[in-house]
C-alpha cells in the first residue's frame, strides 16, 4: 500500500531526523509500529487478546532473531525505557475495539499513544529534553494528517474504524497545530537539529499552502528558507520575553 503521491513528500524524507547509525534501528521500531497497527486497524487477523498479550511479550526475553527480541535489545544497549514499545499498544488496541462514531480532528488524544513514543525515541536519539515531545507530537501529527488528506486507502481505513475526516473542519485547525509546533524550535536542544527542524517546519507551512497540488523541488528550497526565519523570529521572540520578564 502506497501512503503518498506526487502532492506529498516521499516518506524517506524525514530519515534525516535520525541519524545514520540509528536509523536500522529506526526503522526496526516503525516494524514494530507497522505490526500493531495491521492488526489494531484490521487489516490483519488477531486473537481477543492479542494486545493484552503484546503486553505480556513485551516484559518477556526473546531472542534476538525476532523483531520483538532485536528491538528489546537495541532498547537495552541504548539504554532506552522499553515503555515506548508498550505505549503504543494501547493506541492500537482502542482502535481495534471501534467504541464510538469520532471526527478526525477530535481524534488527537486518541492518537497521541501512537504518536508520542515516536516522539520520544525520535528525541532520546538527538538527545532533546522531555518538553520536546508535545510540540514535536504536534509536528508529526499535522504531517499525518495531511498524507492521511491525500490518500484514499488511509481514509478508508479510517472510515472502517469509526473515525469520519472533514477536510474543512481539518483546514481550519492545522494552523492551530501548526502554531504549537512552532515550539519544537525553541525545545530542541543541538543546532543541527534545530536546522533539520526548521526545514520540516518550513515544508509543513508549504504543504499547508500548496492545498493538494504537485510539489516541486522549489518548495525544497523554499523550506530551508522559512525553517531558518523560524530560527531567528522565535528565538528572538524567547529572547524578548526572557528580557520582558527581567
Amino acid at each position: 500500500m502506497q501512503y503518498y503521491n506526487e502532492k506529498m513528500p516521499p516518506l524517506s524524507i524525514y530519515l534525516k531526523l535520525i541519524s545514520k547509525k540509528d536509523r536500522a534501528f529506526f526503522l526496526l521500531y516503525l516494524k514494530w509500529i507497522t505490526f500493531l497497527a495491521q492488526r489494531g486497524v484490521g487489516l490483519q487477523k488477531k486473537g481477543d487478546n492479542f494486545f493484552s498479550n503484546m503486553y505480556k511479550a513485551v516484559q518477556r526475553s526473546w531472542s534476538n532473531t525476532t523483531l520483538l527480541g532485536a528491538l528489546q535489545q537495541e532498547f537495552i544497549k541504548r539504554n532506552i525505557s522499553l515503555s515506548i514499545l508498550l505505549e503504543p499498544i494501547d493506541g492500537f488496541a482502542w482502535f481495534s475495539k471501534n467504541r464510538y462514531e469520532l471526527e478526525y480532528t477530535k481524534s488527537y488524544p486518541l492518537l497521541m499513544p501512537i504518536i508520542s513514543p515516536i516522539s520520544r525515541l525520535i528525541a532520546v536519539l538527538n538527545n532533546n529534553s522531555p518538553i520536546f515531545y508535545q510540540p514535536f507530537s504536534n509536528l508529526l501529527f499535522a504531517y499525518f494528517s495531511l498524507y492521511l488528506k491525500e490518500n484514499k486507502e488511509l481514509k478508508k481505513i479510517f472510515k472502517n474504524n469509526k473515525i469520519s475526516f472533514n477536510i474543512k473542519e481539518l483546514d481550519k485547525q492545522l494552523p492551530t497545530i501548526f502554531n504549537d509546533a512552532k515550539y519544537t524550535i525553541t525545545t530542541s536542544n543541538r543546532l543541527i537539529f534545530k536546522i533539520k527542524i526548521g526545514f520540516y517546519l518550513g515544508l509543513l507551512k508549504i504543504l499547508m499552502q500548496k492545498k493538494s497540488k504537485k510539489i516541486k523541488k522549489l518548495d525544497y528550497v523554499n523550506s530551508i528558507l522559512y525553517g531558518l526565519y523560524y530560527i531567528l523570529t522565535i528565538k528572538m521572540k524567547k529572547t524578548k520575553l526572557k528580557q520582558d520578564v527581567i
